[in-house]
This record gives structure tokens, sequence and C-alpha cells, in this order.
């Protein structure tokens, strides 16, 4: 019954996450998301309900994994659960716990117990970050901004924003406090020392579910324009009519839910796509969009694993993109220079839902796990002994074909890792037929000293957009997944229509050979008989306009003469028909 119970709760975070979050407008999506995650149908709402029971997940045997740490903040199934996080130190980090319609502030230090140190009614903090120069810890709290003094116990709300909802916060170098405001369709500038007044500014688009908020290398500002499917930007400046402006991907690149930013060192904006399994990045300066399926994941770790879902995301001191996948319960690291992605798995037997991550001192990146009442972090100091190389950059695949993709595979884990392929959001939608998807032959390799040689076979649907997008090729164990990127260009299928199947699944080599088997079949196989019989044939064939028409029909899109017969146009399409598989000259799969 539990379980049937948590299956229900499942789909309509499902149905909600993917198909909702595109049209509800200003509302407060993560709160929302939050409490059909403690939710359902017929449950009283003074009795929070976990989406997975800590009791269930600490009663039966869990894998370790040497790169993850967790903690239990959650002591049972009714009790408050980490959502939010910011690490203090090394060793201390503070927590919002929650348990709809109620909140914690909670301190947790390593080798202590979790601490509550400030209780919230009918408020769910959504942001919270730790100001170390004055000993505060920053919340959200309904329609204000507040702080809990770390050093003389007491908390304080700093000031209101009457119906602004804000969402998300962070902090320049002026300690000026940027805040988007939900309600308001709004950005404000809030300075704690009360110097200069809060500095409002609209953003660009109406309606936009203002989100996530981040400041660059250059001390702008970027934020989130969630349903507008958006990136906004402001250059501050002291008076109020600063450059506000915002930048949307081409048509060419497709993203439903961008929630959550960072920006790199070179000032290219990150985000996570939390109404697909991608994540992607926006450079000012040359105006490149990009996109980037997460690592493949299997159902067999997590059954909500494909959807993926990243959320939080933030650099980390080495210049590394963090995020966290929500769904498919990994912490993910980015390198921005090598172009490589690496995922940790958080270990569980049940649905972990890593909805927020940090990065903090010592190399350690912290997360929440509300599904199992956990925190932890990845130990990111400690060497990934798998890695995967593509052996090429760009392969050409056209639309109804497949290419082999050659990649060479180091795996000194001392166990089997598995190897896949994962797209984007567009070409691998959920609940839909995959646009293009693929496998890796061999799908598993064991434990060697060199590098071992593989191929990844990547095919396009027919009904696949012609372009170029990425794929990723992921090599994976039980505690890590890395990954490749590789850009593939789909063009313009050259078969003829008569011999394309609808079928998404199909490739060039299948659908010719049904063609060409049928239409050999047909011609070949009818019975002999008299020559009577046979004469009347041919006069019918000779005087039949229709059929007549057909046979040029064909033969014209061929490139064959008006008088080809039925045999010898047969005759031609053996000898002329594509290969199963397209390859470049340097992208023939290895022996």
């Amino acid at each position: 019954m539990q379980r049937t119970f948590l299956n229900a709760i499942r789909v309509v975070k499902r149905h909600l996450e993917w198909a909702v979050t595109n049209r509800i407008g200003p509302l407060a999506i993560s709160i929302i998301l939050l409490t059909i995650s403690f939710r359902f149908a017929g449950a009283p709402l003074t009795g929070a309900v976990n989406v997975s029971s800590p009791v269930l997940y600490r009663n039966n045997p869990v894998g370790t994994n040497p790169y993850v740490t967790t903690f239990p903040i959650s002591k049972n199934s009714s009790d408050f659960t980490p959502f939010v996080l910011y690490p203090a130190s090394n060793k201390t980090v503070w927590v919002v716990t929650i348990k709809p319609p109620q909140a914690q502030i909670v301190n947790f230090t390593i080798g202590g117990k979790p601490h509550p140190v400030y209780n919230l009614t009918n408020a769910i903090p959504s942001d919270i970050f730790y100001d170390q120069k004055r000993n505060r810890v920053w919340f959200l709290e309904n329609d204000s901004l507040a702080y809990y003094d770390a050093s003389k116990g007491y908390t304080t709300i700093e000031h209101m924003f009457p119906g602004g909802s804000p969402q998300y916060m962070t902090n320049d170098t002026y300690g000026r406090i940027w805040i988007t405001l939900l309600g308001s369709n709004q950005v404000v500038a809030y300075d704690p020392s009360g110097i200069v007044p809060p500095q409002f500014f609209d953003a660009p688009v109406a309606s936009a579910s203002l989100q996530g908020i981040t400041i660059g290398p250059d001390g702008t500002i970027w934020f989130a324009e969630t349903t507008a499917k958006r990136i906004g930007h402001i250059i501050p400046c002291l008076t109020g009519s600063c450059n506000v402006t915002d930048y949307g991907p081409p048509p060419s690149v497709e993203i439903a839910f961008p929630i959550q930013l960072a920006v790199d060192r070179g000032g290219v904006v990150w985000f996570t796509d939390h109404g697909r399994g991608q994540f992607g990045s926006f450079n000012p300066s040359t105006g490149e969009w990009r996109v980037f399926g997460i690592g493949y994941c299997s159902e067999t770790y997590n059954p909500d694993c494909p959807v993926g879902l990243p959320n939080a995301i933030s650099l980390d001191s080495n210049g590394m993109i963090w995020f966290s996948e929500h769904f498919a319960g990994r912490v993910a690291k980015y390198d921005p220079t090598a172009g490589s992605l690496t995922e940790y798995f958080v270990p569980a037997t049940t649905i972990p839902y890593v909805w927020w991550m940090w990065p903090g001192p010592g190399n350690l990146v912290w997360f929440t796990a509300f599904g199992l009442g956990d925190i932890g972090y990845v130990n990111a100091s400690l060497p990934v002994p798998i890695s995967i190389r593509a052996e090429v950059e760009k392969v050409k695949v056209e639309q109804g074909t497949s290419q082999v993709i050659p990649a060479s595979i180091m795996d000194q884990a001392g166990g089997p890792v598995y190897l896949n392929v994962s797209t984007n959001g567009h070409d691998g939608p959920f609940g839909s037929p995959p646009l293009l998807y693929g496998f890796a032959i061999p799908s598993q390799i064991g434990p060697t000293a060199n590098p071992v040689s593989a191929t990844f076979r990547v095919s396009a649907a027919w009904a696949a957009d012609p372009g170029e997008r990425y794929v990723t090729l992921t090599a994976y164990n039980n505690n890590v997944a890395v990954n490749a990127f590789v850009t593939v260009n789909v063009t313009l299928t050259t078969l003829p229509f008569i011999f394309r199947t609808t079928a998404p699944y199909m490739s060039v080599g299948f659908a010719s050979s049904i063609g060409l088997g049928s239409l050999a079949l047909y011609v070949f196989s009818q019975p002999k008989n008299s020559g009577k019989e046979q004469d009347k044939r041919k006069n019918a064939t000779n005087t039949d306009p229709d059929m007549k028409e057909e046979i040029y029909n064909i033969s014209r899109g061929l490139g064959l003469s008006r008088q080809k017969s039925p045999r010898r146009l047969v005759t031609w399409l053996r000898c002329n028909s594509p290969r199963r598989t397209t390859y470049s000259n340097n992208l023939r799969p290895h022996k």
C-alpha cells in the first residue's frame, strides 16, 4: 500500500513538472512542487507525509559510495526533512528543514546532532545563505527577507516586500542582497547597511515567473525568467534607470524551464532546465546557446532517473560547474575547460530526490536529499578512476539512418563499467518516442590498465529535426558516471518517400529492406500463368493509365527513364539501396 502511494505521488510530480510548469504563470513554483512531494490527494494537511520514508531507507541495506557521505536529519517519516542548505565551513552547514506548512532553520556540524535554531509557521523558505562577515544566516520567509544572528542567537525580519513572494537571492561584493520577486515580477537590490534604499527592477517580460539569480565576475546580475524561457540581465547602477534586458535561445535550441543560474570565470551563463533532463549555457559575448543532456541514468537505480530535472547550480572555487539532478538523485560536476560531465550517485534504496546542492570549503559539495531525510556532501578531491573520450567531435546522421562514434574508455575502478547514450530533452522527450537514440558496443567493459575501444551507435528518427545538437556518451558504475559530448548534425533524408516508415525507431537499412522486399515479393511471386493470362495482364498494364503513371512517378523520383519496367525498377533499387549504417571516412568502427 505504501509503495502504491509513493508511486502515485511520483506520477503526479512527473505530470506537474513536465506539463503544468510551462503554463502556471506567476505561482510559487518551487513551493507548489514541494507541496506535491509531501502531500497527496486525500492526505490531511496537518499530517506530513514524506515522498519516501527515511525509516524505509534505514531499515534496508544501502550500498556505500566512496565519493559521497550522508548524514540523517529526519528522525522518522513524519519529521522535518531537509530542503535547501548553505555550507558555512568544511564541517558546518545551515539547513532549511520543512514539514509543510512549517519549517525550521537548522545548524548541523559534523560529529554533532542537527540543532534547530528557529521555527517558522506557514512559511517555506526557498533559499538560504550564510554571511560570514556578519555571521548571519539570511533566508526568505513569505514576503520578507530575514536573518538569524548566529552570534547573538536571535532572528530579525529585515525587510518586507508585500506581495513580492521572494524566491531566490545572491549577494554582491558590496554586501547588497539581490532577490527575485515572483509575485511582483521584479528583481530587488537590498542594502542591509541602509546606505542605499532598495532598488526595484521590472522584468523585461510580463509574468516571467522569476526564479534563480546570480552575480557574474564583472558584477552584473543574471536571473531566470522561467516561464518566459529567457535569461535576464541587470547592469547595476546608482540610479533607478539601470540597463535591464534579457535573452532567449534561437528556435534550434529548445529549453523548457530554466530555473537556476551560475556564471563561470569566462562570463558564460550556465542554467539548469527543470522541465527537461538537461542543462545549458549562454555566451553573452558570442550569443551562442548550447544545451546538453545529462548522463544516461538507468531505471534500475531509480525509476525516475531518466527524467533528471536538474535544479540548483553553482560555481566552486576551482571554476567547476556543479548542479543537482533532482529526480535522477545525483550531484553533477561539469568542467567547462575539458567539456566533460561527472555525476555522483547518492546511495539509496529509494528515490533520493536531490533538490539542492551548494559547493563549500574543503572541496566539499553539500546537498539535500529530501526523499531520504538526509543531507550529505560529495568529496570533489577524490580522483575518479573512470574516463571516457570520444575519438571525434562531430558526426553527420541522415534522418532514418545511424552513425557510429568511436570512443576510448578507461576503467580502473575495480569493477565493471557500463556504456550507454543519452540526448537532450527535445530529442529524448519524456513519455514519447525519442528522435535521437543509441547504444554502445560493447555495453560493458571490465577493469583494465589500458584504454579500451568502444563504438557508440547513434540513430536519428525520420522525424528528427535537421541541425546540430549534442549527444551524451556515458560510462558508469554504481558510484559515478562520466560523460563526453559529441556534436551530431542531423540532415534530411535522401530516401524516396515511398520507402520511409512512420515508426520512429526504424533506420534506413531496415526500412529499405522492408520496402524492397515487399516490392520484390509482389513482382516476383506472382504465379506462373498461361500465355493468354499473361497477355491479358500485359494489355491491362499497357492500357491502365493509373498503373503506368505510378510506375512513371517512382522511376522519375529515382532519376530513371519513363520506360523502366517494374522488374527493372526492382533491380535498380536492389543495386542502389543505402546501407544500414553510413560512415564518414574516419568513422568506421574498430575491428
